[in-house]
């Protein structure tokens, strides 16, 4: 089966299923959306979590949500980001572990949010907080640090006696950290506290030295994403704040320490523009080490992908790469070999075609919603027996792909939706379902059920020419990425 139709078969077989033979198998699955909890976005493939704090850690893909006792751990090479629904993001480091101890949405809508750190490098973006009983707060072994909207660094180190060490830097607001053996101190943005396990709060947090800094900065009217080597993001406003040390500024972002690397960037434009600059300064405290500007010319509604490439020892920014159109904000995540242009099953035979001559090259896949409701649309108009469906429609946004439709079935017609997350499983493509619907549900085998479709659903990816690492979910798209077998 080409791929295309591979992959719109899945989507309608979830409708079909979870509709047409709901009245025999399915009961009502997970009902909590990203409305009142954290969605996950993967950065790569080593990432496992743990519902409810207990049972065995699963792969985590993009769009799982996480709420209250869930425990998420990075391994050696993982990264992660947890998005709250206030807006507020906690990055996840490899080697760290992180539980959402609590997680609440209040009625005056307020946040209390808890984090337990047990080990690794955390970075989190607070929103302001909005009410006078929201609160979000990072507790370690150590010591609990309370926010009321700022952005710092936990750092949980394990010495080589086995004691713990925690470091808190500020880069934004105020942080004030109460040691679990007694005393408090205020961290304050560009400064950092250290509380060893078993001892008392230092009095003071310490000045931090002058830092590498990355600094850009754009035109006015010009939106600018910026993603790093760890495929973590920041930008203007508007844009997620999940990169570490990244802060927005009046007209650009700044990041602290940022990392040796290739840097991506995605342009637009809310109007059409002349000449528009967006300059990339490397510094050391406040003098700049090295520069570099991009100028384009922008119509209304362009999309413009570059990058450059940043060295940190010592500090250098490289030329821009040649900017060029791309079709969605999909198309300016991946890395590599961009396939985003002609129709899904063109780009991915053109994919193909590339694999076959490139082989161990980066290369990402583009879809958009609007493709994937066509192929079922086509697919839908020449059905044959079964169960019968109309009005499926799929939408895509980063808690993962929402499905509809409406089934005939032998008992009658009904409305069934459903949530699937997607992401990496062994170098595949694996799919979480959760909230299925459809009319009077039985508590009836859904595990078992619901274990085959996603086991089945790792088909889709049998037609990919590559090993995929990262899925990454976008508003109305996703991207597939990988290396060529």
């Amino acid at each position: 089966m080409r791929l295309s139709k591979r992959l719109a078969a899945i989507l309608i077989v979830l409708v079909i299923i979870v509709g047409g033979g709901a009245f025999l198998y399915y009961p009502r699955g997970e009902t909590f959306s990203a409305t009142i909890a954290a969605t996950i976005s993967i950065l790569n493939t080593d990432i496992t979590a743990q519902k409810g704090g207990s049972g065995a850690f699963a792969t985590a893909l993009d769009g799982d949500l996480y709420r209250s006792g869930d425990i998420v751990a990075a391994n050696v090479d993982g990264r992660a980001v947890l998005t709250f629904f206030d807006g507020s993001t906690l990055s996840v480091d490899p080697g760290s572990e992180v539980k959402v101890a609590t997680l609440n949405r209040l009625d005056n809508g307020g946040i209390q949010v808890v984090i337990e750190q047990t080990l690794g490098r955390t970075w989190a973006s607070v929103a302001k907080l909005k009410t006078p009983d929201s609160k979000f707060e990072v507790k370690t072994p150590t010591s609990t640090a309370a926010v009321r909207g700022t952005a710092f660094e936990t750092t949980v180190t394990r010495r080589p006696d086995g004691t713990l060490a925690v470091t808190y830097t500020a880069d934004d607001g105020q942080l004030l950290v109460t040691a679990n053996a007694g005393g408090q101190a205020t961290v304050t943005p560009n400064t950092q506290l250290e509380v060893d396990q078993g001892q008392p709060s230092p009095a003071n947090a310490t000045p931090l030295p002058p830092q590498p800094t990355l600094r850009v900065t754009a035109s006015s009217g010009v939106g600018f994403a910026l993603t790093g080597p760890s495929g973590a993001t920041c930008g203007s406003p508007g844009n997620a704040l999940s990169m570490f040390g990244c802060l927005q500024t009046q007209n650009g972002i700044t990041v602290r320490q940022p990392a040796g690397g290739n840097y991506l960037v995605l342009l637009t434009a809310a109007s059409a523009l002349q000449n528009a600059t967006l300059t990339v300064d490397a510094l050391l405290g406040t003098n700049i080490v090295s520069t570099r500007t991009l100028t384009r010319s922008f119509n209304l509604g362009d999309l413009v992908r570059s990058g450059f490439a940043y060295t940190a020892n010592p500090q250098s920014v490289g030329p821009f790469d040649a900017p060029e159109l791309v079709t969605s904000i999909c198309g300016a995540v991946g890395r590599g070999r961009i396939f985003s242009g002609g129709s899904l099953q063109e780009r991915v035979d053109a994919l193909s075609a590339f694999a076959k001559q490139n082989h161990g090259a980066d290369v990402a896949l583009v879809a958009t919603q609007t493709e994937l409701n066509t192929e079922i649309a086509r697919q839908l108009a020449t059905q044959q027996g079964g169960a019968a469906v109309t009005d499926a429609n799929v939408t895509v946004d980063p808690a993962g792909l929402h499905f509809k439709g409406d089934v005939g079935t032998p008992i009658g017609r009904f409305t069934a939706s459903g949530d699937a997350s997607m992401g990496p499983v062994s170098g595949k493509v694996g799919i979480h379902l959760r909230g299925l619907s459809a009319g009077p549900l039985p508590a009836a085998i859904l595990e078992q059920v619901r274990q085959t479709i996603e086991q089945n659903a790792l088909s889709f990816s049998d037609g990919l020419p590559f090993f995929v690492k990262q899925v990454a979910l976008r508003p109305g798209c996703f991207t597939i990425m990988g290396t060529t077998r």
